[in-house]
This record gives C-alpha cells, structure tokens and sequence, in this order.
C-alpha cells in the first residue's frame, strides 16, 4: 500500500486511533466483543508443543499471551503502541509493527497456526492480505480469520465501505462478501475447513451487533 495513497491514509487514521486506545483496550473489550469463544476455541484444536503461532493484528495480544510457555508466539500490529502492551503481557513473544497489506519478512520464518481476529475490519486488499498470510504458513498451516461481511438484508451490513464517524484522517470499515472471500482464498492457495456467520463485536454509540464472517482456513502444499 503507497503511503499516498487513499489507502495510506487509510493505515494512518487506523494506526493514530488505535495508539490512542493501547492502554485501555482491554477493559473495553469485554462490552465490544462478541466472539463467543471461538478463537479460543481454534487455538485448542490447531495448535499442538512446540508450534510457531502468527498473531497478525495482535493488539494487546489478548488471544496468544496466554498460550504455553513452549508455543512461540509472533505478534505484528500497524500500532506501535499495542505492540507495546502485547510485549509487555508476553515478554518471550516477538512482537513488532508490520501492517498486513505488506509481506512478511521472511526471515520470521513459517508458521504452523496464523490468527487475523478482528482485524481485517479496515482491509481495502483483502486477496492482498491474504495472500501474505497464506505465504507466512507452513503447507498444511491453519488460519483463523474474520472479516465483516457484506450480506444483503442485513442491517449496516449491505455496504462494501462505511465510514467511521469523526476519523481523522478518514477511516473506512471494509465489508466483504461472502464470494468475494472464497475467490480471494482459492488464489492464495488456501481452502475452508470452517465457515459461520456470527457476531463479532459491537459498534460504539448504538450498541448495534456487527457480524463477522468467521473463515477457518488451512494452506495447501506448494
């Protein structure tokens, strides 16, 4: 993503809101999410000893800090700030600001388990972002993500972009269908092995329930 582009100041206006929130995100998350346990829920299932977690768009490292000692855990986010409290939370992390328009380094390595939870919400390239992922797993590698999903009918929900009230610089949320999802998954080689349609947090203001498409993914070989 060009840092002149719309989408640069895009990043800019994500980065500068979530910085100024690092700190007390995490007592507002219980009134903002609604996961309802199912990224605990995957990380029971996908990650085994040993394994190297990607926690892409890690925030305060809710999810990952917790995981055992032995489990490797990389946390990349846009703000430098939550990368910050993420560090602090799991000092034998590896924590550093990365944005998931742009590759990954390869010398982080693979990973066997990736997460991109909540965070795909201000995407503008989503086959972008995904194909980066796909390139930081291992063959066989699972993803867990979501995006806020496009769907006819639903309220606030039928827009592709929406803009957050008051940003500066302007901040759009992405919405994504359901299609679009599955084309930009089949060319970063990865297929389903999970999908549902959920609640994924609440919006600020109205206390409207948003809902995400939850994508349980795994990399093919190659």
């Amino acid at each position: 993503m060009n840092d002149g582009s719309d989408g640069g100041r895009q990043e800019t206006g994500v980065r500068r809101a979530f910085g100024q929130i690092a700190e007390v995100y995490e007592a507002f998350f219980p009134m903002l999410g609604r996961y309802e346990g199912r990224v605990e829920a995957f990380l029971t299932r996908a990650v085994g000893p040993g394994m190297r977690v990607l926690d892409m768009g890690c925030g305060p490292g809710l999810f990952t800090r917790g995981l055992p000692e032995d489990v490797e855990v990389v946390g990349l986010d846009v703000s430098p700030e939550m990368v910050a409290v993420a560090r602090r939370a799991r000092p034998a992390g590896r924590y550093a600001q990365h944005s998931y328009h742009h590759p990954l380094d390869p010398a982080w390595g693979r990973f066997e388990v990736a997460l991109a939870v909540g965070c795909l919400d201000f995407c503008e390239d989503l086959p972008g972002a995904l194909g980066h992922l796909a390139q930081a797993l291992q063959p066989g590698g699972r993803l867990l993500f979501t995006v806020l999903e496009r769907r006819p009918g639903l309220e606030a929900h039928t827009e592709a972009r929406v803009p957050v009230p008051q940003s500066e610089p302007p901040v759009d949320l992405c919405f994504w269908s359901f299609a679009e999802c599955a084309r930009a998954l089949e060319a970063a080689g990865m297929v389903p092995a999970r999908y549902t349609h959920a609640p994924g947090w609440v919006r600020l203001g109205d206390g409207r329930v948003m809902h995400f498409g939850w994508w349980e993914v795994i990399r093919q070989d190659g």
